[in-house]
């Protein structure tokens, strides 16, 4: 698995007139709090940057699932926000494949992490921070792999870009 950092906030969750409960969460289940709740009674006081060893993004949203599972109403919050893993993924920012790739890279496993096995919208994303050699070398990733005409058009629209900037 690969390293992460993730934000790791304490709330207060104002349970009645005279009782404040503090909870320590990572920042993706702050929507469920505030969602089962209500947005009113949950209020940050904290907040702090952690690294995270072998983070395991189909293990965090299984623990989701479970720890929100045990009463309709959360259940129902955690449906609302994360119905499957892909949109948990999409709030984290991570995905599971990318963290697989991460540990095969980290432990010296053959291909490593490979832009182009993300998806169209993260490779889109990172085509303008790419060399003219890593941009052909996604091409010839994408010729030889899933050839997906989002990926092949964006490429194209990069360079583009280029050469009416020289």
């Amino acid at each position: 698995m690969a390293t992460k950092t993730l934000t790791q906030v304490t709330l207060l969750i104002d349970r009645d007139a005279s009782t404040k409960i503090p909870v320590v969460v990572y920042d993706y289940e702050q929507p469920l709090i505030e969602e089962i709740y209500g947005e009113e009674l949950v209020h940050e006081h904290d907040s702090k940057d952690v690294e995270v060893e072998d983070f395991d993004v189909q293990a965090a949203f299984d623990g989701l699932v479970s720890k929100y599972g045990t009463n309709a109403e959360s259940d129902r919050a955690r449906k609302l926000l994360y119905p499957k893993l892909r949109d948990f993924e999409k709030r984290i920012g991570f995905t599971a494949a990318q963290a697989k790739a991460g540990a095969n890279a980290e432990s010296g496993s053959a291909g490593g992490t490979k832009l182009s096995d993300g998806t169209v919208a993260e490779i889109t994303a990172k085509l303008a921070g790419l060399s003219d050699e890593e941009l052909d070398q996604l091409e010839e990733d994408e010729q030889a792999g899933k050839q997906r005409a989002g990926v092949m058009s964006a490429i194209e629209a990069e360079r583009e870009k280029r050469d009416a900037a020289q």
